[in-house]
């Protein structure tokens, strides 16, 4: 099938591209190289034919002067000789062109670096019918210049197989090259990305399972380039991607766990409902306090189970917005948190006129896991004093709840409002930040944390300020 063609994947294409890139470096070598050839070969006959000047000069018979020169020209293709005396040729060897053929001159006396490429490509496109007449420095004392002149297809020809002979060597070493290249690419590309794609195809089918490797024992990525960062990130990937799949399954047993309470719970808090129900009508007001104190807190039992159910299921709680006064829902929220948690020193700073549009069970939640938490801190420090100040800025209540413990761990300050992170403490679930910046936001609110450290924890709560006409 073509997906399965060596061409359509990435080693093909590099291997292509590779003795593509070098065929064009050579054709551009090419050139010159084609320019210096012309000249060497003009050169090379200039040469001889000086030195079968000299020759025939020297050999007193007649026979044998005509034996080398015809020698000389059937070697070099050379169709005549002449020196130039005075401003005339002089024949020395061959015979000259016939009349009307076209000459072209090659004067080699004014030697040029980089012979121009005009000429070159003119002989070798050319017809190969016309001459080149080569001038050149003499061999023989009083004589002006050498002159050879040879035909030019002669000259083409051997163009032609210089040409071939360079694009034999040029399809070799390209070859060569590419398949260098591709071996040393394929080991340090190709082959990880390769690997990369059948990981992440198994980690697709089942990301829970660890392909072949038990937990902690991976092998260390050592490669520092851009391979070994894209290995560690998709390490990284599976890693927490794997995280959020146990903290998904965390969730639906808590949520299948919170469904069996709720329904229980129900039967369970109905007697205790009913109990409460008539000390709130009791005439003594003491009593009667203890009992509407009751009443709130079996309610708020109830919604605290079907909100982490929420919660667990992905729903969003809708807050029921009334005016709250701040003040006496903080005393509420520290009062019962000190009861389950241990006495510590309160002071509430918060004004008592200040009030705030909230949903009362919802911001007494927030309150609760704050001071829960705060009180938990304190435990073993030496003051234990649990402060809360309010003040309004932006049409908004901004509550600082402020403790003396020994600070949030950094390993657990970058994740503390991610469900499941936190709950250090002996019992804890790790929801109570999670839910409790939720339900802030969901008032049009926010929880932050402000500062931290071994003198204490500061945490910000800020939500909608009601506001009177006038103010």
């Amino acid at each position: 099938m073509l997906e399965n063609l060596f061409i359509r994947k990435l080693s093909g294409k590099l291997l292509l591209l590779t003795i593509l890139f070098v065929m064009m470096a050579e054709v551009l070598i090419f050139i010159p190289s084609a320019a210096m050839f012309r000249q060497t070969w003009l050169k090379e006959r200039a040469e001889q034919a000086g030195l079968l000047t000299l020759a025939i000069e020297g050999v007193p018979n007649y026979e044998g002067g005509e034996m080398l020169s015809s020698q000389f020209m059937h070697s070099t293709d050379v169709s005549m000789v002449a020196q130039k005396r005075g401003g005339m040729s002089q024949l020395v060897l061959g015979m000259p062109p016939p009349p009307g053929g076209k000459i072209i001159l090659a004067d080699l006396r004014a030697e040029r670096r980089l012979p121009l490429f005009r000429d070159s490509f003119r002989d070798f496109f050319g017809s190969g019918k016309a001459y080149i007449r080569i001038l050149s420095e003499p061999t023989v004392d009083g004589v002006d210049a050498l002159e050879v002149l040879v035909p030019q297809s002669a000259l083409k020809a051997a163009m032609l197989d210089y040409s071939k002979r360079v694009l034999l060597w040029s399809l070799a070493i390209s070859l060569l090259t590419g398949l260098m290249i591709y071996a040393a690419l394929a080991r340090i590309i190709a082959r990880p990305i390769r690997k990369l794609v059948r990981g992440l195809a198994v980690f697709r089918k089942d990301p829970r399972k660890r392909a072949g490797m038990s937990m902690g024992t991976e092998k260390p990525i050592l490669r520092r380039d851009e391979i070994g960062q894209l290995e560690r990130e998709f390490r990284d990937m599976k890693s927490a991607i794997r995280t959020a799949l146990k903290q998904q399954e965390r969730l639906a047993t808590l949520g299948m766990a919170m469904t069996k309470i709720n329904h229980d719970l129900r039967n369970v808090l109905t007697s205790a409902q009913l109990i409460s129900d008539r000390l709130a009508s009791d005439p003594d007001e003491r009593i009667k306090g203890m009992g509407e104190r009751l009443v709130r807190s079996v309610d708020r039992g109830v919604k605290l189970c079907e909100a982490t159910l929420s919660f667990s299921q992905s729903a969003q709680e809708k807050p029921e917005l009334r005016l709250i006064p701040l003040a006496k829902l903080i005393d509420e929220a520290a009062a019962d948190s000190m009861d389950e948690e241990g006495k510590v020193q309160f002071v509430n700073a918060v004004p008592r006129i200040l009030t705030v549009v909230a949903d009362p069970d919802h911001s007494y939640r927030i309150f609760h896991n704050l001071f829960r938490n705060a009180v938990q801190a304190m435990q073993t420090s030496d003051r234990q004093i649990l402060k809360v100040e309010a003040k309004g800025k932006d049409g908004k209540a901004c509550i600082t709840v402020t403790d003396t413990g020994s600070g949030i761990p950094d390993s657990v300050r970058t994740d503390m409002f991610k469900a499941f992170t936190t709950g250090a403490h002996k019992g804890g679930t790790g929801l109570g930040l999670t839910i409790s910046r939720e339900l802030a936001r969901a008032q049009g609110g926010n929880l932050s944390l402000e500062t931290t450290g071994a003198e204490g924890t500061v945490f910000v709560v800020s939500l909608p300020l009601y506001l009177q006409e006038g103010n």
